[in-house]
C-alpha cells in the first residue's frame, strides 16, 4: 500500500509535466520582472523575502512557482524513495540504479539549495575605503592600495585592489580582488564583488610662504600651525564646479576664524589663506582609493558543493556503465 503511494506520488510523467511548468512560470516571471523594472532594485538578487513583502498581485508568477516547486519536489522526493527501493531489489545493472539515485539526490540537494538562498541569502552594496568600513562578521575592511590597468588606447581593463579585514577577534586577513576575482570566506558561503574601483579626494596639501614646509591636511585632524591650529573642515565645489577646502583657524588667545581656499594651483589670492601672519598656498589634494563593492552571503553553498560531488560521481558511474555495456555487445 505504502509503496504504491510512493509510485503514484512518484510518477515520472507528472514529474515531466511539473518541471515544464516550473521553466514555463520561470518565463512568465522573466517577462513580467523585464514589464515591471519599477518594482525590482538595481543590482536584484533573487530574495523570496522580497515578494512578501508585500504580497503583490504582479508577483503571482512566483507564488505559482512555489506552488508547482514544492509539488515537483515531493515528486522528485517520492521518485528518488521508488529508485533507491528498486536498487535494493535488483540483481543486474545496479551500476545505472546507482548512478539515477545520486542524480536524484543531487536534484534534491540543489532544490534544498536553491530555497535556502532565496530565503536566508543576503546582499548589500556598500563601498569600502581606505579609512575602513565595518561589514557584518567580516570584521573592518580597508582599500590598501587601488592599481588601474589599461589596454593601449587608454580604456580601463581591469582594477586589482588589495584589501585588509580585521576580523571581530583581532585577526587580520589580506585579500585581493578584481573585477572577476572576489573576496571569498567561509568556504565561499561570504564574498565581496567589486564593481567599481576609484579615488576620492581625502585632503590637501598646503606650503607656508616663508620656509615652503608642507602640511598634510585631512578632516577632523588639526594641524599645529605656529603659535595656533588649523583644521580642515571639508571639501566641496562651487556653483560653476571649481573644488575648494573649508578651513578653521584657532590662534592662541583661542578665537576662531573661518578660511576657504580653492583647489586651483596659482589661482592667487583664492588658493591661499592667511592665518596669524602667515601665508599658506594650496599645492596638492590628497587622493584615497575607495570600491563601491557587494557582500553577498549564501549560506547554501555546501548544499551546493554535495550536490556537485553526488552528480559528478553519479557521471563517473553512468561512464562506466556505458563502457561496461559497450565491451559486452561487442563480443
Amino acid at each position: 500500500m505504502l509503496l504504491n503511494v510512493i509510485r503514484t506520488l512518484g510518477d515520472r510523467q507528472a514529474g515531466f509535466i511539473l518541471c515544464l511548468i516550473v521553466v514555463v512560470n520561470l518565463i512568465v516571471g522573466s517577462l513580467v520582472m523585464n514589464s515591471h523594472p519599477e518594482l525590482y532594485p538595481s543590482f536584484f538578487h533573487l530574495d523570496l523575502n522580497y515578494f512578501f513583502q508585500p504580497v503583490r498581485g504582479e508577483h503571482f508568477w512566483l507564488y505559482a512557482l512555489l506552488v508547482t516547486f514544492s509539488l515537483f519536489g515531493i515528486n522528485l522526493l517520492a521518485c528518488t524513495i521508488d529508485t533507491a527501493i528498486r536498487l535494493i531489489e535488483i540483481k543486474t545493472g545496479r551500476l545505472k540504479a546507482s548512478a539515477a539515485l545520486l542524480f536524484h539526490i543531487a536534484l534534491v540537494f540543489t532544490m534544498i539549495a536553491h530555497l535556502v538562498e532565496g530565503f536566508y541569502a543576503s546582499t548589500s552594496r556598500t563601498m569600502i575605503t581606505a579609512q575602513g568600513t565595518e561589514l557584518p562578521l567580516l570584521g573592518r575592511a580597508q582599500v590598501e592600495s587601488l592599481k588601474n590597468i589599461y589596454y593601449p588606447d587608454n580604456s580601463l581593463q581591469d582594477t586589482e585592489v588589495k584589501l585588509s579585514f580585521t576580523k571581530p577577534d583581532g585577526r587580520q586577513i589580506n585579500k585581493e580582488i578584481a573585477f572577476n576575482e572576489p573576496a571569498i570566506f567561509d568556504a565561499g558561503r561570504r564574498q565581496v564583488v567589486m564593481l567599481s574601483g576609484q579615488t576620492m579626494p581625502a585632503g590637501v596639501v598646503i606650503t607656508r610662504g616663508t620656509d615652503n614646509q608642507e602640511f598634510r591636511m585631512e578632516p577632523n585632524r588639526p594641524q599645529s600651525l605656529g603659535n595656533g591650529s588649523l583644521l580642515l573642515q571639508g571639501l566641496s565645489k562651487t556653483q560653476s564646479g571649481v573644488p575648494y577646502a573649508q578651513f578653521v583657524s584657532q590662534s592662541a588667545e583661542g578665537g576662531l576664524q573661518q578660511h576657504l581656499m580653492l583647489l586651483a594651483p596659482g589661482q592667487t589670492p583664492h588658493s591661499q589663506i592667511d592665518i596669524n601672519g602667515e601665508r599658506y598656498q594650496f599645492k596638492d589634494v590628497i587622493e584615497s582609493p575607495f570600491i563601491v563593492a557587494i557582500v553577498r552571503h549564501n549560506p547554501a553553498i555546501p548544499l551546493i558543493l554535495i550536490s556537485l560531488m553526488l552528480a559528478s560521481a553519479a557521471l563517473f558511474m553512468l561512464i562506466r556503465w556505458l563502457r561496461t555495456r559497450s565491451r559486452i555487445q561487442s563480443y
